[in-house]
C-alpha cells in the first residue's frame, strides 16, 4: 500500500496554532522569537564629519548631502556583519535637531535551517563625531600650499572683486581652496595642488578680461631619487576698466574697428569689454588680448559722475527713424546740473528709453572736467561733447539697504597684513576705520548695481533676506506706504521678483553647515537600497 499522504495542516509545537507543515513544525512568529538574525550586526556606529570642508570619512573623505544615497551607502558600509544577511530595505528615521544622531531603519532576510527564510526589521544609530580631514589640517599649518593665484586690479575700488566673489561662489570654484587672503588691491587664493590653481586661472579667463604670468620656485630637491618640489604662482591682472567708465581708445584700435570714435562708454564687463558710443550708437567689444596690446586710457571713472536733472527728452516717434542699438535708444536730452545754477545743456544720449522729464541721471560734465595729458593727446582736434549721460539714478529712494529683499553670500577671507604709513608696526585705528568705511561704501554701491541691473542678477545667486521688524517699524512703514507710493510709482525703479531669489537654508538638523530634512519619501527607498547594494556588493 502506498505511503499515506502528509497531513494538510499541523499544530505548532510551541504555541499550538494550526500551520502548514514544515521541517521545524513551528510557526513564523515563534520562529522569529526563537531566532534573531540580527545577532552579530552592530547597532551603533560612529561616523566622522569634518566641519571645515563638510565631508565624511569613508575613507577617503567624500562630500555627501544628508539623507542622500551617497551618505546611505557610506553608513551601510560602516555596519559590521551586514554582509552575512540580505538587505531588503533601508530608509532614514527622523531625529531631533540637536541630537547629532542619524538613524537608519533596515529590513534584512536570512535563511535559517532548511528553506525557512526570516525577515526582520531593526534600527541602527550613527553617532556623528567631529574630526579634521588631512586637507583641513594642512590649511592650519604654514607652507602647505603648492600654488597661489594673485589677482590684482589697479583701480581705487573693489566692486570688481565683489562681483568676482559672487561668480566664484555660484560655480563652486573655491571649494578646495586652502586660504583666501585679502590684499589692498586684490585677493590671493592658495591651493593645495598646481592643477587647482590652473583651473581657477582658466575660470578667470572665461569670466573677466585678464592677462597672467606664471612662475615657479624650487623648494626642495632630491638628486638621488630625481624628485623636485616647486611652488607655483600665477600673477593675474584684471583690465582696469569698470562699468560706467569713460575710455579713450588707442588710434590703432580705432583704425582696426573701422574708424570708430575714440570716446566710448563702458556699459558691461565680462570676458569682453563692451563699449558704446552714445553719439553714433555704435557698439564694440574689446577682448583682453586687444586691450593689453593697445591699452585705452580711462578718462573718467564713476567717482567723477555729476547729478543732472532732465528738462526734456525727445526721440523720433516714427519707428523707422529711431536709432537703437540693443537695449539703447538714441535721443536728445535737455538737462541741467543740480549743484550748478544756470547750467543748461543739450546733449545726445543713449538712454532715451529710460529717461523722461523730471528724472535724474548721473553723467560726466566734460566741459569742466580736468582731463589728463594722455586723453588730450589722443583726442587731438576732436571736441568731446559737453555732457555724457551714463545712468539713471533714483535719489528719492531712501533706506535702500534696510528695505532690500535679497542678500549675498561671501567667501571666508583673512584680513590683509596691514603696515603703518610711516613703516613698521600696524596702522592706526583711524586708518583702519577709513579702509572699512571705503569697503562698506563700495559694497553698498555694488549692491545698488545688482538691484538696478537685471543682467547682473541673472549671472549670480541671490538669497532671500528675512528682516525681522518690530511693531513700531511696521506702523511707520504703513504710514509711509501711502505717501511714498505716489512719488515712487512712476520713477521706473526696477523691482526684484521673489522668483529670482533662492531660499538660504531650510529647517532641520544642523551638522556643520548641512541640514537634515524630514524623512524621505517611500518612492525613493527602492532606489536608495539598490545604490547601497552596489556599494556593498551584495
Amino acid at each position: 500500500m502506498a505511503a499515506m499522504d502528509a497531513p494538510e495542516s499541523i499544530l505548532c509545537c510551541n504555541c499550538g496554532v494550526t500551520i502548514a507543515p514544515n521541517q521545524l513544525n513551528m510557526c513564523m512568529p515563534c520562529l522569529k522569537s526563537k531566532v534573531d538574525i540580527s545577532v552579530g550586526i552592530s547597532k551603533q556606529v560612529t561616523i566622522f564629519y569634518c566641519r571645515g570642508c563638510g565631508r565624511y570619512q569613508r575613507p577617503p573623505w567624500i562630500s555627501a548631502e544628508l539623507e542622500s544615497r551617497e551618505l546611505l551607502a557610506l553608513c551601510l558600509k560602516k555596519i559590521r556583519g551586514l554582509n552575512k544577511v540580505k538587505l531588503v530595505d533601508a530608509n532614514w528615521v527622523w531625529t531631533e535637531p540637536h541630537s547629532r544622531r542619524l538613524r537608519v531603519k533596515l529590513a534584512v532576510e536570512k535563511e535559517v535551517f532548511n528553506g525557512a527564510i526570516i525577515q526582520q526589521q531593526f534600527e541602527v544609530e550613527f553617532i556623528v563625531g567631529y574630526q579634521q580631514c588631512p586637507d583641513c589640517q594642512k590649511s592650519y599649518t604654514e607652507h602647505t600650499w603648492e600654488a597661489v593665484v594673485q589677482v590684482r586690479q589697479k583701480v581705487k575700488h573693489k566692486r570688481t572683486f565683489f562681483w568676482l566673489e559672487q561668480l566664484l561662489i555660484k560655480h563652486n570654484v573655491c571649494d578646495k581652496c586652502i586660504n583666501i587672503r585679502d590684499q589692498p588691491d586684490g585677493l590671493d587664493f592658495y591651493w593645495p595642488t598646481k592643477s587647482l590653481g590652473q583651473h581657477m586661472v582658466n575660470f578667470l579667463e572665461g569670466t573677466i578680461p585678464i592677462r597672467h604670468k606664471f612662475s615657479k620656485k624650487l623648494i626642495t630637491q632630491d638628486d638621488r631619487s630625481n624628485t623636485y618640489r616647486y611652488k607655483y604662482t600665477w600673477m593675474v591682472e584684471i583690465a582696469p576698466v569698470c562699468k560706467d567708465d569713460l575710455v579713450i581708445l588707442h588710434p590703432r584700435m580705432c583704425a582696426s574697428m573701422g574708424g570708430i570714435t575714440p570716446i566710448l562708454l563702458c556699459y558691461k564687463v565680462s570676458n569682453l569689454i563692451m563699449l558704446v558710443d552714445p553719439i553714433t550708437m555704435k557698439r564694440v567689444q574689446v577682448s583682453a588680448k586687444a586691450f593689453f596690446r593697445d591699452p585705452p586710457v580711462v578718462a573718467c571713472t564713476r567717482g567723477q559722475l555729476k547729478p543732472f536733472v532732465m528738462i526734456d527728452v525727445e526721440f523720433p516717434s516714427d519707428p523707422d527713424e529711431k536709432v537703437s542699438a540693443g537695449k539703447f535708444l538714441q535721443g536728445e536730452a535737455t538737462c541741467m546740473r543740480e549743484d550748478v545754477e544756470d547750467s543748461e545743456y543739450l546733449t545726445v544720449t543713449h538712454l532715451a528709453h529710460q529717461l523722461k522729464p523730471g528724472d535724474t541721471a548721473a553723467g560726466y560734465d566734460l566741459k569742466f572736467a580736468n582731463l589728463s595729458e594722455d586723453v588730450t593727446v589722443r583726442l587731438k582736434s576732436r571736441d568731446p561733447p559737453e555732457v555724457i549721460l551714463v545712468r539713471k539714478t533714483f535719489p528719492h529712494r531712501k533706506n535702500r539697504a534696510k528695505n532690500r529683499k535679497f542678500k549675498l553670500k561671501q567667501l571666508k577671507k583673512n584680513q590683509m597684513e596691514t603696515e603703518s604709513v610711516n613703516g613698521g608696526g600696524t596702522k592706526s585705528k583711524r586708518a583702519l576705520k577709513n579702509i572699512e568705511r571705503k569697503q562698506f561704501e563700495d559694497y553698498e554701491e555694488f549692491m545698488n548695481d545688482i538691484e538696478e541691473d537685471p543682467d547682473m542678477r541673472a549671472e549670480i545667486n541671490l538669497y532671500k533676506r528675512n528682516v525681522p521688524k518690530s511693531k513700531q517699524d511696521q506702523k511707520k512703514l504703513a504710514e509711509k506706504k501711502d505717501i511714498d507710493s505716489d512719488e515712487d510709482s512712476d520713477d521706473g525703479f526696477p523691482e526684484i521678483d521673489l522668483q529670482e531669489l533662492i531660499e538660504d537654508m531650510g529647517a532641520g538638523l544642523t551638522i556643520g553647515e548641512k541640514k537634515l530634512k524630514k524623512p524621505v519619501d517611500t518612492d525613493m527607498k527602492t532606489d536608495m537600497v539598490v545604490e547601497a547594494r552596489k556599494e556593498l556588493k551584495f
